[in-house]
């Protein structure tokens, strides 16, 4: 059996500019175990390499047709927002202080919300969320109940 079926083979991120996007981005994927595998100035490709199948994130800068319209959360055809696992909530804090904090001193991104608790989401959610400069969502989170219901799924 294929485990690998069904899984994430890779993502497409339309950004405004690339060049403007680029040094969110590459401190991000850096951070998570990415590494650049191609680049122009129009697109970049990252990928992890260690789980045995493509995984890759390309970002593409948008049709200059198109590249003004601003993101619309919610809309058809754009995503409410990505979250990426992270091991523990150390590393959800240490992301925090050492990737978002200064991009967004930079200019780079906007912390949304610094890492916190997040009960709504279930018992020892913790995450920090974040916008890149096009306003596209992402999250770093650690969600124990994961776990939890796998092991119950199993048992």
């Amino acid at each position: 059996m294929n485990h690998h079926r069904g899984l994430l083979h890779h993502q497409i991120i339309v950004v405004s500019k690339v060049a403007r996007s680029a040094p969110f981005y590459g401190a991000m994927f850096r951070y998570l175990g990415y590494e650049r595998a191609d680049h122009s100035a129009t697109f970049e490709d990252w990928k992890r390499w260690e789980f045995g199948t493509p995984h890759e994130i390309s970002l593409v800068e948008a049709d200059p047709r198109h590249a003004t319209i601003p993101y619309v959360r919610g809309a058809v055809g754009h995503h409410h927002h990505m979250a990426f696992c992270a091991a523990d909530r150390a590393d959800v804090d240490r992301f925090h202080a050492e990737v978002l904090v200064p991009l967004a001193r930079d200019g780079h991104c906007t912390i949304e919300d610094a890492p916190c608790d997040c009960p709504e989401y279930g018992e020892g959610y913790y995450a920090t969320f974040f916008l890149d400069p096009d306003g596209l969502k992402y999250e770093f989170v650690i969600n124990p109940n994961f776990l939890r219901k796998q092991a119950a799924r199993v048992t």
